[in-house]
């Protein structure tokens, strides 16, 4: 099982070594023969120290210039999903104007057919039903005409209510869905 180490822990024999070479300074009776021993060993630790500092510095340099190679590929592929999210934008409203246009004409069939069927119907009516009665109260031809008139007038303000009508339940039907 692996030790957990603080970062005093890392460094302990280090610290260690350098409060005895410090006491050790500061004592006047220290045999030479120990002082070259101690400063000999703390050449070396300290030569071992760089080689450890130039590694790790070549190291964090590698590091830093992977970090900095995927920052930059993230940035370019953050930008590439941004056109691409407004490039889906446009095509979703094109598609949702396409869609609005073909409701809107099938819409306009269906209340053209709904409005034909009303016009022969009242066609119908005027020609079977109250042309005859007119006539026949009133004993005046044109009358007839002024009716079959008023059905052609009548014809638009019809066609436009009831693709209106007709507009609005399909709108209904599609924010329901």
């Amino acid at each position: 099982m692996a030790k957990n180490f603080t970062q005093s822990d890392v460094f302990q024999a280090e610290i260690d070594f350098l409060n005895e070479v410090r006491a050790l300074a500061e004592n006047d009776n220290i045999p030479t023969e120990k002082v070259k021993e101690n400063y000999k060993l703390l050449c070396d630790k300290y030569d071992r120290l760089i080689g450890e500092a130039k590694l790790l510095t070549s190291v964090s340099d590698r590091l830093h210039a992977k970090l900095n190679e995927a920052n930059e590929k993230l940035k370019k592929q953050s930008d590439e999903i941004n056109k691409i999210n407004d490039d889906l934008k446009v095509n979703n409203q094109l598609l949702q104007d396409t869609i609005d246009q073909l409701v809107k004409a099938k819409v306009g069939r269906k209340a053209s057919s709904i409005v034909l069927l009303i016009a022969i119907l009242l066609f119908v009516l005027s020609e079977g039903v109250l042309e005859p009665f007119v006539e026949e109260r009133v004993g005046n031809e044109q009358i007839g005409f002024i009716f079959k008139l008023g059905i052609a007038v009548l014809l638009k303000p019809i066609d436009v209510l009831v693709e209106r009508y007709m507009m609005r339940k399909a709108l209904k039907q599609r924010n329901n869905s």
